[in-house]
Order: C-alpha cells, then structure tokens, then sequence
C-alpha cells in the first residue's frame, strides 16, 4: 500500500470529506464482520424462493446466425461439452479436478482435489476455484474478501474470473439454432454447468465473488443464455426445478452487485460499468418488485452518468486503451438495447419507485431528476446527448480499424468482453498453433484442429453498434450481433451530432530542439487520397488509404490521471503498409502472474519512441502493476492532412518532438529533443492477454 498516497489525498480533503470518508469506512469494516460471521456459520444462500424468471427479450426468429460457420458451431460445441476451453492463452484444455496444467513460463502448482459428487453420470464437474493454466487453486470455503492473488509467481486469479463469467454459454445457444442436432447436448451442457456452478460457488465464498465486474458479466450471461434456450427447449430439459434454482441464483447476483459496488467518486472505470450492466439485466429480467425496480432505475440513471463520465467528447475512451474501449462500448450497447426494449410493465413500475430508502452509494435519483425520459408509448428515451455520444463510440472503433480488419493495441489489452456471440477467429492444427505461441510450450503437437480466436479483430462489436444505428459505416459481414441488438432494441437511435470529417488546422510555435534523428518508410506506391481521421480528446490521430495505415498516440495517462490501463507509449505509432504490419505496438501479454513482464510490456523500452536516459514518460513503482505518477504531458502541436506534430515534455524539463509527414512515395518519421535519445527493439509481442510470440519487425 502506498501510505504516501493516501496521505496526500486525505490533506486535500475538505474536513467534512475526509471525516465521511473515515466514518463510511468504518461502517463498513463493521458490516464486513458481521457478514463474514454469518457466511461462516451456514448456509449463504437466500431462505426463501422467488418468482420464476417469465420476460424473454431475445427474438430468436429474428437471430440471423449465417455468418457462423457450421464446422466452428459444432467444434465449439464438443469443445464445451468436454470441458476444454481457450482462455488467456490457455490452449484448448480441459478444467476439471484432476486435470493436470501446462504451467505458465515454468512456474506450475500440484493443488487437485477430489472431484464432489454430482447427481447424473453425464456430467464431470468443473473445478471453478482452479487457475487451469497454473495449476494453483483457491477454496470455495474462503470468504470472498479473504482471498489473497497476486502473491504467488504464475499463478493468474483472471482465469477462474474468465471462465465464470460464463461467455461460452450464449455461444452454446447461438450454435444449438445453427445445427439443430445440437440442441439436446448443448442445453442439457447448460443445464448441468449453471447447477455445478450454484452447487461450488455459494454467494460470497471462493473466488468467483471477489471482483463485481466478473459477476455482473456472468449473471448476464447466464441469463441470454437462459432466454434463447427456454425458447428452443420442447423436451422440458428446462424444468421447474431448475428454474426456481436458476431464478433464486440470478436475485442472489444482484444481491452481491448491489452491495459491492465498485464504485468510486473519481476512481472508477470498466469495472463500475459491468457492475451496472449486470444490475440491469437482472432487474430487467426478475419480476417487478420495489427492490428490483429501485435497482432498475439505479442501473439507467448510472449508465447515463457512466457515460457522460467514461467517455471522452469524441467518444475514445477514457482509459486510454483501444482494446478497453471495447468492452465499455459492448457494456454500453447492449445495456442502451435491454433498456430501449424493456416491458411495458417494467417501465410502469419506473414511474412511481421510491428513491428514499435508498441506502447505497451513491444515491438513486427521484423520478423528476433523472436524464432519460418515459414517453406516451411507454419506452425509455435516452437524452440526445447520450445517443450521439453511443454513436461516437461506434465510429471510434470503426475510424481506429486498419485494412486488414484489426484494431492497433494502444494500452492494455485483456481480452476483455461482455458477450461474445460470434466466434471471431481461425482454425489452424495444434501444431501450428506450438510453433506460433511460446506460451504454448508442453501443448500436444498434432494435427487436431485448435481454433485460435483474434482478438483484435472488433467487427463483432462494430455489429453491435449497428443494430442500434441505420449508417452505413456500421456495415458489417457480422450478422448476429446485429440481429441480437435488433431483437431486444425493438427501434432505432436518431443522431443529431455526428462526428464532423474535416479537421480543424492547428499550427503552433515550434520549439527548436538540438538533437534529430529521421525515419524513412518507403511505400511501393504513390501516397493517394490519404485520409486524416483526428481524435484530440483521446490523443489519437489517424492516417488512411486503402493500402496504407498509420496511428499516432499521445494518450491522455487514461482515468483521470490514473493511468490504470495506460501504457509508456507517447509519441508511439503503428504502420500497416499493402497487407503487412510494419511496426505494431507489442501488447500486454498478462497482469499480475509475473511483475517483471507486467512492467516490461508497459515501459518506454517496448514502444517505438526516443528514450532518453533510459527514463519512464510516467513513472512506476516496485509491485505497482496498475497505474503510474504522471511525469509528463504530451499534446498536438501542428496538424494538417498530410502531417502531424506532437509533444512530450517531462516534469524535469526534457522535451521531445515527433512529426509524422506524408510525401510522394514514403512516410517520414522526424524526431527532436533537447537531450541525448536512442530507440530500442522489444522482443516480444502479445496479440491477445496471455498470448505470447517472438516479435517480428519490417514487414512480417
């Protein structure tokens, strides 16, 4: 813990904060006790059972899955029934609890148990408390806040988190409508791991608790998943046993969202987001209570504030993250759908909740104060600026997109999603797939199929986006993400302020700095009808042909000043040249599992920029993994349509310069300082988190 830190930040109070802050803290140390004392002494499920779960949202008629392959549907499918799963570069590998791991960069643990009973002979048990690539388990019969991570070389806590968060369940639906003969294994597979996950996991015990993000992912999940298969299931697999199971277990997961929220006054971000998104779907989908509708109405009036607080003017988000921007913009698209396409009765209930029982942070609005309003025809209308900005967020993505289909990996990368419908990716043999990913060693080597999903590659959520808005950048070959956002939207969104194409021309003094050196990348071809696509807010300006592509960051330190999710890579860029990448940011490859590599990925030596001294842009220290001390600032100094000028200048005075020009057939790179500089050539790359290559320069 940083005592400095947070010195600092209570000196800055005012003494009425800081005395609240002090007091809510101790509330809660005290509530934690008493919780834990009653978790410790029995059953923590609820006592009582609730309605079943009736609302359907998903039209599955109006699903339109042909962009999914057949052959993928029913690999997928066999995959998840055998418990073998690819997560964070895993490698397709079972989880059960004798499965033995691979091991990450050696490190690997011998912590298997034997399996519990379960009550059908079709069914093994997963072991949901298991890193499945380390080795290394937790207990189930450790209370949620006493769980330790991050201590233990190699050991990854965001791989239970991954698997439960239960993204495979939805595909298993999508796949039993493409291939009907896949209806009767898939649905009972749904069945079977929802009831193994209830059994092992009970609320607020083992480690699939610990982190609210993880939950509101997963009960969402769980309940699309639920939806698309109570509309298929004509053999009665789906019994009323199972649904009163399943509806007590989707109140319990609102009951712990509520009551863990991550939220923060100025340190909140993605997190906060799936808390709300998860809150949301199961207010939408439990029956209409005054809990659930005060839950309900908490989730808009949050996401409307999320938005106005997560999103920059030009809709980049504030994270700094390209691959970040992804999940809070699939968080964000599929809660506006759920909320444009609530029930008539959920909408009457939001008429007349009560706001002043409320008891959590923060507080729920009275009707009268909230953004959005209820029309004549009984449906939620979104104020115009929240619309136009969900729009930017969608052009973003679409405007950062190279050519060849992939994002640049601008900060960090965890493979984050909220759904992942249509599986995005390409088959290739176990053996290819060893020889591509070092992380892989000790996999088998044969010539089995290995599905190997890019996660670059953001159409599914371009998709997504277009299902809520009729523009033609929206187009997409992806046709389910679409259709599902159609089907529970029930309407479109009207924009008023789209994104304006042309730029504002910026010049300013250029200082004269001493020490140069220039870059030279020669094209084959004469640079034509290039296009400049600039994101100021965000820091991130971009250069298109159909046969060349360049983006420049100089990235805010992302939340707030935070720089949780930021990476050393000001002044940095990426350039894809007639099909090939010729300088491409590295990635992130993985968190808290190795420190040393965490912080590699991370610093200066790993971007393509001037390093001077060896000096961090922002500085970190020993056992941080997230976050920086801001020790610079960068900012645009000239831009036209054929060039750009930016600026690093550090607290100590040091200053950097980096244009980018455009000529006749080549791209010059033009660096200066008022210091010493060198570059260096990182090693390594990660397209994916847990993903790792040996890094390839000029034209791989």
């Amino acid at each position: 813990m940083n005592i400095g830190y947070y010195l600092k930040r209570a000196a800055s109070m005012p003494i009425k904060e800081l005395i609240k802050k002090i007091l809510n803290r101790i509330n809660l140390k005290v509530k934690n006790i008493i919780q834990k004392a009653k978790d410790s002494n029995g059953n923590t499920n609820i006592n009582f059972d609730i309605s079943l779960i009736k609302d359907t949202y998903i039209d599955i008629n109006k699903l339109n899955t042909s962009n999914i392959d057949q052959k993928v549907a029913k690999y997928l499918s066999e995959m998840y029934c055998k418990h073998r799963f690819d997560l964070l570069g895993s490698g397709w590998v079972e989880n059960s609890y004798d499965s033995v791991a691979l091991g990450v960069e050696g490190y690997k643990y011998e912590m298997n148990m034997l399996s519990p009973k379960y009550q059908t002979h079709e069914y093994e048990p997963i072991d949901w408390q298991k890193d499945f690539k380390s080795g290394y388990r937790w207990s189930e019969n450790t209370w949620y806040k006493d769980i330790v991570f991050g201590k233990d070389l190699g050991v990854d806590i965001k791989v239970p988190w991954e698997l439960a968060r239960f993204q495979h369940l939805p595909q298993l639906a999508i796949f039993a409508i493409i291939d009907k003969s896949l209806l009767e294994k898939n649905i009972k597979e749904f069945k079977y791991q929802v009831i193994d996950f209830i059994s092992n996991n009970p609320p607020r015990m083992g480690v699939n608790w610990v982190c609210t993000m993880d939950v509101g992912i997963r009960v969402s999940n769980m309940l699309i998943a639920y939806d698309i298969f109570v509309q298929m299931d004509k053999q009665g697999v789906i019994d009323t046993p199972f649904k009163q199971i399943f509806s007590n277990s989707i109140y319990e997961h609102g009951l712990h969202i509520i009551n863990n929220l991550e939220w923060s006054q100025f340190g909140r971000n993605n997190h906060y987001l799936s808390d709300i998104a998860g809150l949301l779907y199961v207010s939408a989908y439990l029956e209409s209570t005054n809990e659930t509708t005060q839950w309900l109405a908490f989730s808009i009036q949050e996401l409307i504030n999320e938005m106005e607080y997560e999103f920059n003017r030009d809709g980049g988000n504030f994270e700094s993250s390209t691959s970040y921007h992804r999940l809070s913009g699939e968080l964000m698209v599929y809660s506006t759908a759920l909320v444009l396409g609530l029930k008539k009765d959920k909408i009457k209930a939001l008429q007349n909740y009560n706001h002043k029982n409320w008891s959590y942070s923060p507080k729920l609005l009275s009707r009268e104060k909230q953004e959005y309003k209820i029309n004549n025809l009984l449906k939620i209308e979104f104020p115009q600026w929240f619309n136009d900005k969900l729009y930017k967020i969608g052009r973003f993505t679409v405007d950062i997109t190279k050519p060849n289909g992939e994002v640049p990996q601008i900060g960090d990368n965890d493979s984050g999603r909220f759904f992942r419908l249509t599986p995005n990716g390409k088959f290739m043999f176990n053996q290819e797939a060893v020889e591509k990913y070092i992380n892989l060693e000790g996999y088998i080597k044969d010539n089995s199929l290995f599905w190997d999903e890019n996660i670059l590659d953001h159409s599914t959520f371009i998709s997504a986006v277009s299902g809520l808005f009729e523009d033609d950048i929206f187009d997409s070959s992806i046709t389910v993400e679409k259709t599902f956002i159609e089907s529970i939207a029930k309407n479109y969104i009207n924009v008023e302020n789209k994104p304006k194409k042309s730029i504002q021309l910026i010049k300013n003094e250029i200082p004269e700095l001493d020490h140069k050196n220039t870059i030279i990348h020669n094209t084959k071809f004469k640079i034509k009808n290039l296009k400049l696509i600039p994101y100021v807010d965000s820091g991130i300006f971009v250069f298109k042909t159909d046969n060349l592509y360049l983006i420049l960051s100089i990235t805010p330190l992302g939340s707030n000043g935070g720089g949780s999710h930021t990476h050393n890579d000001k002044l940095s860029y990426e350039l894809w040249l007639d099909g090939k990448n010729i300088i491409k940011d590295p990635g992130t490859y993985l968190y808290t599992p190795l420190p040393q590599k965490r912080n590699e990925f991370r610093s200066i030596n790993a971007h393509n920029v001037p390093i001077i001294n060896n000096m961090e842009q922002n500085s970190y220290t020993y056992g941080k993994l997230f976050g920086f001390d801001c020790n610079s600032n960068s900012r645009l100094l000239s831009i036209e349509n054929d060039f750009v000028e930016v600026i690093l200048e550090y607290n100590n005075g040091y200053k950097q310069i980096r244009k980018i020009s455009f000529l006749d057939k080549k791209i010059k790179i033009e660096d200066s300082s008022n210091q010493p500089f060198v570059y260096t050539k990182f090693s390594m790359y990660s397209s994916g988190y847990g993903k790792l290559e040996v890094r390839a320069f000029e034209g791989e």
